[in-house]
């Protein structure tokens, strides 16, 4: 599965939790000049789309026409990706 850079911060940031909320995501927007209505829209469709991938688990409640996510959780492949995502940031020290 390809991960966009939203996802990918999303998996680093829920990585030392153990359940996070939608909201401690907006930080990925700071200088972004969206309204806050576009901004959950967009991190909504991020985490349906990472709990379609079993990256994680989200604890919610659903209507008829809308899932409504209060936290989420990783799984063990999330938690796996989220390792690989960290490992590949970390630069190496050039040994001469």
């Amino acid at each position: 599965m390809r991960l966009s850079k939203l996802q990918k911060y999303i998996l680093e940031k829920s990585y030392n939790f153990k359940a996070s909320l939608p909201a401690d995501f907006y930080g990925f927007y700071v200088k972004s000049a969206k309204s806050k209505k576009i901004i959950q829209d967009i991190i909504h469709k991020s985490l349906d789309s990472l709990v379609a991938g079993d990256l994680i688990t989200a604890i919610g409640k659903k209507t008829s026409k809308k899932w409504f996510i209060h936290k989420i959780k990783l799984t063990n492949l999330g938690k796996k990706t989220a390792t690989l995502i960290i490992k590949s940031r970390q630069r190496k020290l050039p040994i001469k």
